[in-house]
């Protein structure tokens, strides 16, 4: 019987559905999909939700298990078996601490919110339990909200060692200029102008892919620095920013002019011919037209990184286009650290620049900033240490701990 559009209804655009491989929906996830949209919830958040859905659903398809099993053995039931198959891909290096977390988090909700809807009983489906995180406030106290957790939970082991946002270290200089230099000598035009804007604005991927035309024609002067330009992204405008944030891309007025020759390229140009819509303003288009999606995004940097390891670059064998905008916050948080008196000013320029919800992540910055010299000492003494030019082990900890 073939699918026909009920008139009754009005249409929900762009909206995710999950179809089983043999044609039948999955009537739950996609009513779930409806209503977190109904409810407020932006389309990326959605698509991000049903994309976590899909791969339960191709696992429960993969072991011949549907979606409410749930024996009284608990080995056998489908989330238990579902968790231990993310925990096995993480540790294959398949999937990112990070993704696999967030996975399991976006399962369990939707569990949660089909045994609100009456879909499903809870028993045997997981315990609860209390969780304290730690957040801290604009002058560095730490606060403590306690939150309730399933025992399916699977904690983000991030490696150890500082780290900035989303658990991403920045490029050094030296490793910038190689990568921008070796994206424009591969002709990789539109990937060279992301990066560029990734490392000198700090902007998220979201925002780059979203900008527009009309996104450079609302860029006006700071009135306090010269040759910077700021450009409002964010509601009411069309550029997406994470959690909807509203605010000023600090852009140096370079970047601006690289931007506006761009968008009267040639090659620009060719792809807006092939764009319909409202993509035709969109900054940067695919060589087919289209806007940059998630999936076709993740795959022009899988192809990089192929490219610069066969190319002898070894070092970018894991990097990741976020590593750009943790590059632009070191810079940014140690240039205000050494100019400005209060740690406090800092923090509020910093997290206004990059548009930060809380302050909490802005202290990232601070502590990976701070730690720069003592790891910088440690590295100089550890050399002449384990090559015989120092001897005297407790000088070496009491210089680093006197720091």
């Amino acid at each position: 019987m073939p699918w026909v559009v009920d008139d009754t209804q009005n249409a929900i655009y762009d909206c995710p559905q999950i179809f089983h491989e043999n044609g039948e929906p999955w009537v739950e996830a996609n009513i779930y999909a409806i209503q977190r949209l109904a409810a407020g919830k932006n389309i990326e958040t959605v698509n991000a939700l049903m994309n976590h859905l899909r791969d339960y659903a191709e696992f429960l398809e993969g072991v011949g298990v549907d979606w409410r099993h749930f024996p009284n053995k608990k080995k056998q039931r489908c989330l238990v078996r579902y968790r231990g198959h993310l925990i096995e891909r993480r540790d294959e290096g398949g999937l990112s601490p990070s993704t696999t977390s967030a996975r399991m988090s976006a399962v369990v909700a939707f569990y949660r919110w089909a045994h609100r809807e009456g879909l499903i009983e809870r028993e045997n489906l997981w315990e609860d339990k209390q969780q304290v995180i730690s957040r801290y406030t604009l002058v560095g106290l730490k606060r403590t909200i306690a939150i309730t957790s399933s025992d399916l939970a699977i904690p983000n082991r991030k490696r150890p060692g500082a780290s900035v946002e989303d658990g991403l270290l920045p490029l050094s200089n030296t490793s910038r200029k190689t990568l921008l230099a070796f994206l424009k000598r591969q002709g990789m035009t539109e990937l060279y102008l992301m990066f560029a804007i990734g490392f000198y604005t700090g902007a998220r991927i979201e925002t780059i892919r979203t900008l527009r035309l009309s996104t450079l024609e609302s860029a006006r002067s700071d009135p306090s620095i010269d040759n910077l330009q700021r450009v409002p992204v964010g509601p009411p405008t069309q550029v997406k920013t994470k959690f909807g944030v509203s605010g000023d891309l600090l852009f140096p007025s370079s970047i601006i002019v690289l931007l506006q020759e761009y968008a009267m390229s040639a090659r620009r140009l060719v792809r807006q011919a092939r764009a319909t819509g409202e993509e035709k303003s969109l900054l940067f288009l695919t060589t087919r037209g289209r806007k940059y999606e998630e999936g076709s995004f993740t795959r022009l940097m899988s192809e990089l990184r192929k490219k610069l390891m066969k190319n002898g670059h070894v070092e970018f064998g894991r990097l990741k286009f976020h590593q750009s905008r943790a590059t632009f916050g070191t810079q940014l948080m140690r240039l205000c650290l050494e100019t400005m008196e209060r740690t406090d000013d800092a923090i509020i320029f910093v997290r206004d620049a990059m548009l930060h919800k809380d302050e909490s992540t802005t202290w990232k910055y601070i502590r990976f900033v701070q730690s720069d010299p003592i790891k910088e000492k440690l590295s100089d003494q550890f050399f002449d240490f384990f090559s015989g030019r120092e001897n005297d082990s407790d000088a070496l900890i009491e210089d680093v701990i006197n720091e």
